[in-house]
């Protein structure tokens, strides 16, 4: 794709725009950059690009921003039914997602995975067998490392592992992966994509371009997953934890197997898997399948799931202070993804949860409680929200704590908490009502906890 001597907009200016900005200036564009947010906000993000020669504009958007634009990039945050992408089509100007951007400039594989839950875990885990198998292998994508520094790098020869989200696969065009995935769908972002139904089938967009010798690997267990199967055109490779496939992958007495053209060959028994919980088999069932399709080994593949850890801010245990255990899912941002948090941990809980609302019911995340959470810790935006639903399914309104900030949360939770029990961050929810992001608040939680220690 050519854009020297273009004049480019790029649009938020959050992890992605930034990138955005460095590589066309690289590439000799012209780059006005814009955010709707204003300057004094932005400020720390945009310090590494403000001496490039960028026009910057911040603040409300105005039509007359995009007089002579050739090209507008938008980032994942940037709505595709905002005012700017309107005016853009009014006046006929290509507008481009960044992932769609990104892959124009492509020449390594791209192995690309979404759903609703465990896209990090899944993407870390199958970046870790290719690095195993002795690939030359980049992880990015929404996993916080911009596509767009990955995509003008890589070569033929190496592997580009990319976690998808439904953001970015809104605006996909020409988006191609060699093997996708979907490992889950549950309701998630309807702020933003309105209706569930919608959700659905922009998740399904992953595979829309995918040829009849490219594969997609679909969750056989999901029955919205499932749903979209039928509007692959590439071919489909199931994974299951319940069912035993003819081809796919599946689990059957306590062990992994992949069947794959005519051949069935163990891949580890799943006690022997690192990382705990039915929600990491899942994720295990995905990687192991785009591995072996792509060409690597049942040993590698068992090697790294004996061996890899999980990841920062999912389940991570943090410290054991008087017998009372803390762990971080400040990835946690949804109510799903927080069910399968308290189902991971076997111990009794005290739960620190809320945020910002993305428009989710938490009935059944209040049903996933049970016996197990003792006391439900609340802070951010959807406090009352949590808290009404919890009273409405007979959750005691006397196990229920409100705190103003984390910190407050966490001195709480450890004042409440007896030894043998866990402090469990998932706040079901996502962030932006109290931190820049989910990385932020995980570290929040981890420096309170460290200040327990002291």
């Amino acid at each position: 794709m050519e854009v020297r001597n273009k004049k480019v907009f790029v649009a938020g200016l959050g992890l992605s725009g930034i990138a955005l900005c460095k590589v066309l200036i690289d590439l000799k564009a012209h780059v006005i950059a814009y955010d709707e947010k204003d300057y004094a906000f932005l400020k720390d993000n945009i310090a590494e690009i403000e001496s490039l020669p960028i026009e910057f504009k911040f603040g409300k958007f105005k039509r007359d921003t995009l007089k002579g634009v050739d090209l507008v990039v938008i980032s994942p945050g940037v709505p595709v039914d905002s005012e700017l992408v309107k005016e853009a089509q009014t006046l006929g100007i290509e507008v481009l997602g960044e992932v769609e951007f990104a892959y124009r400039f492509s020449k390594g594989p791209i192995y690309a995975i979404t759903g609703t839950n465990g896209k990090t875990t899944t993407t870390s885990l199958l970046g870790e067998i290719f690095k195993n198998a002795g690939k030359n292998v980049y992880v990015a994508g929404n996993i916080g490392y911009p596509l767009i520094y990955v995509t003008t790098t890589a070569t033929e020869k190496d592997a580009i592992v990319a976690e998808i989200s439904s953001f970015q696969l809104e605006t996909v065009k020409e988006f191609r992966p060699k093997i996708s995935c979907i490992i889950n769908i549950t309701p998630d972002h309807l702020n933003r994509h309105k209706t569930f139904e919608n959700y659905r089938d922009v998740k399904g967009r992953i595979f829309e371009n995918q040829g009849e010798n490219e594969y997609t690997v679909l969750n056989y267990d999901d029955e919205v997953v499932l749903s979209l199967a039928k509007k692959a055109k590439c071919k489909v490779f199931p994974f299951s934890k319940k069912k035993i496939l003819e081809e796919g992958a599946y689990v059957k007495d306590g062990s992994i197997y992949i069947s794959f053209e005519g051949s069935l060959e163990k891949i580890i028994d799943v006690e022997d898997i690192y990382i705990p919980g039915e929600h990491n088999l899942e994720n295990a069932l995905a990687a192991s399948s785009m591995a072996y399709i792509a060409g690597i080994d049942a040993n590698t593949i068992a090697h790294t799931l004996k061996t890899f850890k999980g990841v920062e801010h999912r389940i991570e245990f943090v410290d054991e202070i008087e017998g009372i255990k803390f762990y971080n899912d400040s990835k946690g941002t949804n109510p799903d993804a927080s069910i399968k948090a308290i189902q991971a941990l076997k111990t009794p809980i005290i739960l620190i949860a809320g945020g910002y609302d993305k428009g989710s019911e938490f009935d059944e995340f209040v049903k996933a409680f049970g016996e197990k959470v003792k006391k439900l810790i609340l802070i951010g935006q959807t406090a009352k929200k949590i808290r009404d639903t919890a009273v409405k399914h007979s959750y005691l309104e006397s196990n229920i704590i409100f705190a103003n900030t984390l910190e407050e949360a966490v001195k709480k939770a450890y004042e409440n908490a007896m030894r043998g029990d866990s402090v469990l961050l998932s706040p079901a929810c996502a962030s932006w009502d109290m931190f820049k992001n989910f990385e932020e608040r995980g570290k929040v939680f981890k420096k309170a906890v460290a200040e327990l220690r002291r």
